[in-house]
């Protein structure tokens, strides 16, 4: 019974040593190993291309000429008001 009970203690210890080495030491080079491609992924995404940069270029130059035009024709109308009418 004593034999019995010092072998469940050694296979515990045993196995809680296996479990705490596996936590510890495996866990980050698991992870990287299944998620390596999907981190890549993950960056390539938020990565800017050259495209994208000229695209976003050109669209804040429309922007601000938008911004001009909506000035100039805010003017012109201010001049088109004040002229009085002839009744």
């Amino acid at each position: 019974m004593v034999i019995l009970r010092m072998t469940d203690i050694m296979a515990l210890h045993v196995r809680y040593a296996v479990k705490k080495l596996m936590d510890d030491e495996f866990e980050d080079e698991i992870v990287d190993r299944v998620l390596g491609g999907a981190r890549n992924d993950i960056e390539k995404i938020f990565e800017e291309y050259p495209s994208r940069t000229r695209k976003r270029e050109q669209l804040r130059k429309s922007i601000q000429k938008l911004k001009k035009s909506k000035e100039v024709v805010g003017k012109i109308i201010d001049k088109i008001n004040r002229i009085p009418l002839n009744e």
